[in-house]
This record gives C-alpha cells, sequence and structure tokens, in this order.
C-alpha cells in the first residue's frame, strides 16, 4: 500500500513539473513573440529603407538608366567612366578635407564642453539646452541663417572682425574661405548633440574612482586624462563613429552655400566645397544619369564602410570597457 502511495506521489510530481514546464514554454513563447513585435517596426523600417535601396543602387550601378527609361545593363561602363571622371577626384579631395576639419575639432570641443557641463556650475541646466538648442534645428535653416551672418558686406561675423581691425574675407564668395565657412557651421550645428551623448557618458563614471585619485593628490589635469578619458572613450568612439559617417555624407550645408546649386559643375565657388554626395544628386537629379550616380554612390558606401572597419579596428588599441 505504501509502495502505491509512493508511485502515486511520483506520478502526480511529474505531472506537476510537465505542467510547469508547459506554462513555461508558453511564457517564453509568448515573450518571443512580444519581442519581435517591438522590434518589427524598425527591422521592417531597415529592410525597406535601407537595405533595399542599398541592394538596387548596386544593382543599377551597373546600368544605363535615367530613372525614366528601362535600364540597359552596360556592366562596369559606369566605374570605368567614374575612375577618369575628373570631379570625382575633386569630390575625395573635398569630402576628406572636410571630414578631417569636422570630426577632429567637434570631437575635442564636445569632450571639453561635456565635462565643463558635468561640474557644478551655476545654470548648469540652462547652458546644456543652449548647446542643446541648433539639433532642433534644420541643417538647411542652418545654413540659410549662417549664410546671411557671414555675409561679406553686412554680415554680423565680419562686423564683429572688423569691431578687432580684422577685415572680415569674403566667407561665401571665395575659394579659399567657403569650405572652412561650411566647417564652422558644421561644427557649431553638430557640437550640441554630441556634447550631449558623451556627457551622458560622463555621468555613467563613478565618483569613487575620483574620490581614489583625491586620496592619492592627482591635479585635476591627471584626473582627465587618467580617469575621465579612459573611461569616456567606450563613448568618444561612439561620437567619432557617428561624426565620420555625417561627414562623408555631406550635403545640405553645402548646397545652401553654393546656392541652392550653383550656376554650373564648373563652377569655382563648386568645386571648392562639393563633395561626393553633391555629385550624386548633381548626376542623379539634375543630369539624369541614375546607373552613373548609383556607381558613385556604391562607391562612397565601400569608403564610409572601409573607414568605420577601421575605427572598430582600431578601437581595440584606446577604447576601455568598464
Amino acid at each position: 500500500m505504501a509502495n502505491l502511495t509512493g508511485k502515486q506521489n511520483k506520478r502526480c510530481l511529474q505531472k506537476t513539473w510537465n505542467c510547469a514546464r508547459y506554462r513555461l514554454k508558453q511564457l517564453h513563447d509568448s515573450e518571443k513573440v512580444n519581442g519581435y513585435l517591438f522590434i518589427a517596426p524598425l527591422t521592417i523600417g531597415v529592410v525597406v529603407f535601407s537595405i533595399l535601396p542599398i541592394l538596387f543602387a548596386f544593382a543599377m550601378s551597373f546600368t544605363d538608366w535615367n530613372s525614366l527609361s528601362t535600364p540597359q545593363i552596360t556592366a562596369f561602363a559606369n566605374y570605368s567612366k567614374l575612375l577618369a571622371d575628373p570631379n570625382l577626384k575633386i569630390e575625395l579631395r573635398n569630402t576628406f578635407f572636410y571630414a578631417l576639419g569636422t570630426v577632429p575639432v567637434t570631437l575635442i570641443l564636445a569632450v571639453l564642453i561635456a565635462n565643463a557641463l558635468n561640474q557644478k556650475i551655476p545654470c548648469r541646466g540652462l547652458f546644456r539646452t543652449i548647446y542643446f538648442l541648433p539639433v532642433v534645428t534644420m541643417q538647411v535653416a542652418v545654413a540659410m541663417v549662417w549664410r546671411w551672418l557671414l555675409n561679406s558686406q553686412f554680415g554680423i561675423v565680419n562686423q564683429i572682425l572688423g569691431f578687432f581691425g580684422i577685415e572680415g574675407p569674403m566667407w561665401l564668395g571665395d575659394t579659399r574661405f567657403i569650405m572652412f565657412a561650411v566647417i564652422i557651421v558644421t561644427v557649431w550645428n553638430k557640437l550640441g548633440y554630441n556634447t550631449i551623448i558623451l556627457l551622458a557618458g560622463l555621468q555613467g563614471i563613478s565618483d569613487s574612482y575620483y574620490e581614489a585619485a583625491d586620496i592619492e593628490g592627482a591635479s585635476s589635469w591627471k584626473k582627465f586624462t587618467k580617469i575621465t578619458l579612459p573611461l569616456l572613450s567606450p563613448s568618444i568612439f561612439f561620437v567619432s563613429i557617428t561624426l565620420t559617417m555625417d561627414a562623408l555624407k555631406a550635403f545640405d550645408i553645402i548646397y545652401v552655400f553654393t546656392g541652392s546649386g550653383a550656376d554650373s559643375s564648373s563652377s569655382p565657388m563648386l568645386k571648392a566645397v562639393r563633395t561626393m554626395v553633391y555629385g550624386i544628386y548633381e548626376n542623379g537629379f539634375i543630369n539624369m544619369k541614375m546607373g552613373y550616380a548609383c556607381a558613385e554612390a556604391v562607391i562612397l558606401f565601400a569608403i564610409i564602410m572601409a573607414i568605420t572597419a577601421f575605427q572598430f579596428y582600431m578601437q581595440k588599441k584606446w577604447v576601455y570597457y568598464d
């Protein structure tokens, strides 16, 4: 009788365990379904608006297509023409010059300003808001305002320089200065967002590190270089990646500064600032050589991917994850 009772108890426990496992499996499956539902909108958006256009552009780069007629396959003809196109060399030079002028300056200023805004200073919240304001403004609107500020005759910038006895240049009318004007405006426009990102990274650093440094008698510079920068390196790495990608895709400010597309591609002012994205726009939507524009877009995509891969490789040498 005792053995029968033991068997019954064992059978009952087995049923209870199987029921619990079934409930857990149901719960797990429902969580998986909910998870997929949450990521579905973003995934669909990435596929429809990023992956499919990239594949389409790659396919169209091997065709002669004006976006209206039926594409005619030309194999590598577009790439051969691009390599011999003098405009591509100008665009590559301007694109890299623009990136080298904006990325390091924006990154350094963002680190310094974020570090200052992380200190206990009066009206800290107000200053954080002021630095972030340019981010919520459209780049075309920013470029229009700065185009007026940099006007050589009645612009405020040259008036301020004149107050100090400095003759202001023709920012937007001189090939020697227009690229510097674009870089200045870009740094001003991108600074706020990246400062906030770095500020968030700074606030994630534990105070215990600084307290230990204070006990050891470390100076402010030592704390900044030995504690702040190493622990902030993941945020700096993220900012450097996004800044580099944005710089290699520059278009809006350049388009407005050259008068919404200068008179022709041979205009000296346009040659001084035209980037690869501007060349893609001109070839695809002005000259209606969409296949040719797609080929240039593929080259730009390859350049961005190569530089990003190099940045990810180099991050092993200087990025520290706590």
